[in-house]
């Protein structure tokens, strides 16, 4: 799907929210469903990268393959990842900032493939004052600090030889960007979609200046985040990513729903702009050992930062193997 290659890497947000703030549902899940079924609860969230965990549970692919599964929505993949680790979900998709983190914890949690990739969900929006790195100087730029944003500024900066101290850095929640960037308070920001081409419309002038994949940026990746029911069982684990290949070969014969479902999902109401930032996105699962060199770079990052304390080993924490038995 894409014609750049380069390191695959992780996106997305640090560290997890406290469960009792999501409203999810305090009940751990069961074992075994009716008839003896395995029993699963998924927990997803409303955007591009949890519809293939949707189309798994409600086209019946994990049925398929005789699991009962139920959904649970959650803001982001960072609460559900929580949810997972504390035993309420077993199963979601999420970036590896946050299980990087949780992973220094010590949590119950395993990566076991990954089933989104993108160079193109996450960008660096730009006012018409900038355009080559240098124009940074003296700007501002938006971004959630502690966080995959960061992590990808720190990246460009280093790439380019940037001195960071002549460029003004904002903290700011991941809601709070577009509107800021909107209203001219900032030069730049850092996000994802939607979020990238609502804010090139919110003002003349703006455009992308960056995506993953340049510029030592690197893509997106959905990591396949399994808790101990799944990682603990092969025979469960290689069920569960057998029904989201199924759900993969789906959704690329069935993009006309899939667009559909997006939209009554993320508040798109244009086809093509729904369209448009679906073909950013390769759902195909996989799992390769360059996927645990990238988990790892995070999870040095944050050490190094100080936002962990425990050194983690990436491969402690991901089974590899298992993509190739289905």
């Amino acid at each position: 799907m894409f014609v750049r290659r380069g390191r695959f890497a992780v996106a997305l947000v640090v560290a997890a929210l406290a469960l009792t703030a999501c409203g999810s549902d305090s009940s751990s899940p069961t074992t075994e469903g009716a008839g003896g079924k395995q029993a699963l609860t998924v927990a997803t969230q409303p955007d591009f990268f949890g519809i293939p965990l949707y189309f798994a549970v409600q086209k019946g692919f994990l049925a398929k393959q005789g699991i009962e599964a139920k959904l649970q929505e959650f803001p982001t993949g960072v609460e559900g990842t929580e949810a997972v680790v504390t035993g309420q979900a077993d199963l979601t998709s999420v970036a590896g900032y946050p299980v990087a983190s949780l992973a220094a914890k010590g949590a119950k949690v395993k990566i076991i493939g990954h089933n989104a990739t993108s160079y193109g969900w996450w960008g660096i929006v730009v006012d018409s004052s900038i355009a080559t790195p240098q124009d940074l100087y003296g700007k501002t730029i938006a971004l959630q600090s502690n966080s995959t944003a960061s992590y990808w500024f720190d990246r460009f900066v280093a790439f380019h030889k940037l001195d960071k101290s002549k460029i003004k850095v904002k903290d700011a929640k991941y809601a709070q960007l577009v509107p800021t960037f909107a209203k001219g308070d900032v030069n730049a920001i850092i996000h994802f979609e939607p979020n990238v081409t609502k804010a090139i419309s919110a003002r003349p002038g703006a455009r992308l200046g960056w995506a993953g994949g340049d510029d030592d940026l690197l893509p997106f990746i959905g990591y396949v985040v399994a808790g101990p029911k799944i990682f603990e069982n092969q025979e469960v684990g290689v069920k569960v990513l057998r029904a989201l290949r199924e759900t993969s070969a789906y959704m690329k014969s069935n993009q006309g729903e899939v667009i559909e479902f997006i939209k009554s999902k993320t508040g798109i109401t244009d086809d093509a702009e729904a369209k448009k930032i679906l073909a950013k996105i390769d759902f195909s699962l996989a799992f390769d050992p360059a996927s645990v060199d990238q988990i790892q770079q995070v999870a040095d990052y944050q050490l190094e930062m100080g936002n962990i304390k425990n050194k983690v080993d990436a491969k402690s924490y991901v089974i590899t193997d298992w993509v190739n038995a289905i």
